[in-house]
């Protein structure tokens, strides 16, 4: 049976599959779909749901449901000319069906009707570690987010060696996804096989496995070998370098061949990416590059177990904490003397950006009018360009409120250490030198979503656009309310502050006026101040009661205003209309739907979707908070109009 939002409970039993389902694929945590009910949540393998591919297949972000509850799925479909094929797929099957470890992707499960070969596993919302490491991106990955990833997928390596006796076999960065929360997970166990947990050095399996570049080159299989193709991936994120580099001399073309000689000359900060050079403690990077160097040994017996270099890697983690915590408290008391004496300024950083105050200035053009952006409550806007190449957004407090600024500043500091999403704009650094306020940010080239709600430079958004923003932008909050670290409230969710990418992603951005919320306890934190005019929760306004369900009003605005392409105020309409929300309630109620509808969209809009839309905007919308649902409900939701839309686009 299937749902409107998917695949419901199925059963292990028949189905219109030729192929046999004898083997041990049956487990209780791993279902067997039906062809039907693939179909019916990719709707019929749409390309647009397409998210990645490698050498299996296609694979498919997609919602399901199972009995009570909804989760989102990436569902990989073997394609015929792979060669890969069904050894490869029971293989999978069998082993995560057994395996269960927090750094292992979990296999959700399986169809093999009709010849077809397709899994099911949970989706992994950050993707790979080679595309945050090879492809163009303006954020790239800190020095402590890539330790804390390599010593996430080292543990999950450690445990099928350990615990499990299973050599993994195809160790490498495009198989290491990363979660919600940035952890590294082992993935694609297509080639694994299990030996002996006491494995010698004898044969497990003589064929040559693997992709060139990891390839552990003495052909005889153990647990040494996936050490082998671990020690490659600590190059990567070390470098930033992919294993092999055509466009590089022949000397440089193997990343390994390059890593060893550089580490065998005492070379090490050649092999350092650019990125995040300024960031690595001397004391980290030496015994980094040691590991990984110890791990390509040409004798496979002197390669360290992965539980050795697992503990090793913890170690330059907390070495590289305490060091940035004693450098922070060095360059604060050095501030802290000679501000009075003169302006030095103080540069910190969060993620992969530390600057002074001299430099920033460097890069703004003494904060030139030509590279303004834009002009909110707290400061200005600019566009800079960091010596290393790196574009950034620089927001910098006005002087006339400087004084009041503070609490904000510190508010989006603070709460911007928490949180990393590629929904929400992420913060790279600031500064705050008792004279300037700066916050530093990715740029997000695109402008904010208001402006091309406006249409400015002839930019307007349809549909389908429009609804992955409303996606993009639920997975953000949904990503605040539920996953971050400690769970936070936006509190100013408005088109304004929603940025966009050159592809049209949204990111929420804006975190000055959040506050911390109490997920735990369901507490909620009392905030005196309201903010965001024609999005604020009426409940808020009475009680001053601050919870997650605040957001999700503003959301509701949100929508609304996307839909219509009306501001929340609009000052020169009437007064029976110039409230959105009351003037679009009166028109739904009415059944006059098409005439909400935003005339600049460039495609038509189907009534039934539209209008589907606009009933989740109004249960965001409701008075009473209990009668509003959570965001994780609302992003749900926004995923069948997807689907919905697609079908119906495919009809048409």
């Amino acid at each position: 049976m299937v749902s409107t939002t998917g695949v419901t409970n199925t059963s292990s039993s028949s189905s219109s599959s030729s192929s046999s389902s004898s083997s041990s694929t049956s487990a209780p945590s791993c279902r067997r779909f039906t062809l039907a009910e693939i179909q019916y949540v990719t709707n019929d393998f749409d390309d647009e749901l397409v998210i990645g591919q490698g050498g299996f297949g296609k694979v498919y972000k997609s919602l399901i449901s199972i009995e009570e509850t909804s989760l989102f799925v990436a569902i990989k479909r073997l394609d015929f000319m792979s060669n890969q094929g069904a050894s490869e797929f029971r293989a999978e099957i069998e082993m995560l069906s057994k395996l269960r470890h927090c750094n292992l992707v979990s296999l959700i499960g399986y169809c093999d009707d009709n010849k077809e070969m397709i899994l099911v596993y949970e989706y992994m919302p950050n993707g790979t570690l080679y595309d945050h490491l090879h492809k163009v991106n303006d954020t790239p990955l800190t020095w402590v987010q890539r330790l804390k990833m390599a010593i996430g997928a080292g543990r999950g390596l450690d445990y099928l060696h350990t615990d499990q006796g299973v050599i993994h076999r195809d160790i490498k960065s495009s198989n290491i996804l990363l979660n919600e929360n940035w952890e590294a997970m082992l993935s694609d166990f297509g080639l694994s096989k299990i030996g002996p947990i006491n494995q010698s050095l004898s044969d497990v399996d003589a064929s040559v496995k693997g992709k060139f570049g990891y390839l552990n080159l003495d052909y005889n299989y153990t647990k040494k070998s996936d050490v082998y193709e671990f020690g490659v991936v600590l190059f990567e994120l070390l470098s930033g370098r992919p294993r092999v580099d055509e466009r590089l001399e022949e000397e440089q073309y193997s990343l390994v061949r390059w890593a060893q000689k550089c580490v065998n000359k005492g070379k090490y900060d050649k092999i350092v990416d650019p990125t995040i050079r300024k960031t690595i403690s001397s004391k980290c990077l030496r015994p980094f590059a040691q590991i990984a160097y110890s791990c390509l040994d040409k004798v496979p017996k002197y390669r360290p177990a992965m539980t050795e270099v697992v503990g090793s890697l913890q170690a330059i983690l907390e070495q590289q904490q305490n060091s940035d915590n004693s450098g922070f408290t060095s360059k604060l008391n050095k501030y802290l003397v000679s501000a009075t004496k003169q302006n030095t300024g103080i540069g910190m950083y969060i993620g992969s950006v530390h600057l002074t105050m001299k430099e920033v200035k460097r890069a703004t053009q003494n904060f030139a009018p030509s590279l303004r952006l834009g002009e909110g409550g707290f400061g200005t806007v600019y566009r800079a360009k960091l010596p290393d190449g790196l574009v950034v957004a620089i927001k910098r407090a006005k002087k006339e409120h400087f004084d009041a600024s503070r609490s904000e500043f510190t508010s989006e500091v603070k709460l911007h250490e928490k949180i990393d999403h590629p929904n929400l704009v992420k913060l790279l650094g600031y500064v705050d030198d008792g004279n300037d306020r700066l916050i530093i940010t990715e740029y997000v080239p695109n402008g904010t979503l208001r402006e091309h709600l406006d249409g400015v430079n002839g930019s307007f958004l349809d549909f389908s656009q429009r609804l992955e923003i409303c996606i993009d932008i639920a997975h953000g909050l949904t990503y605040l309310h539920l996953y971050a670290e400690k769970q936070t409230i936006h509190r100013v969710v408005k088109s304004s502050h929603i940025l966009l990418t050159e592809r049209l992603r949204a990111k929420v951005a804006d975190f000055g006026f959040a506050r911390f919320g109490d997920a735990e306890t369901d507490k909620t934190h009392v905030a005196i101040k309201v903010r965001g005019a024609g999005y604020f929760d009426p409940e808020y306004l009475s009680t001053h009661q601050l919870t997650p369900k605040s957001d999700v009003y503003s959301f509701g605005v949100l929508l609304i205003e996307i839909l219509t392409g009306r501001r929340p105020i609009e000052l020169e309409k009437s007064p029976e209309d110039m409230m959105t929300i009351i003037w679009a309630n009166r028109k739904y109620n009415d059944n006059d739907i098409m005439d909400l509808v935003d005339p600049q969209m460039k495609e038509a809009v189907d009534g039934e979707i539209f209008s589907k839309m606009l009933a989740l905007a109004f249960q965001c919308v409701a008075q009473k908070r209990v009668d509003r649902p959570e965001m994780k409900a609302v992003r749900e939701q926004l995923w069948v109009i997807k689907m919905d839309n697609l079908r119906q686009r495919r009809k048409g």
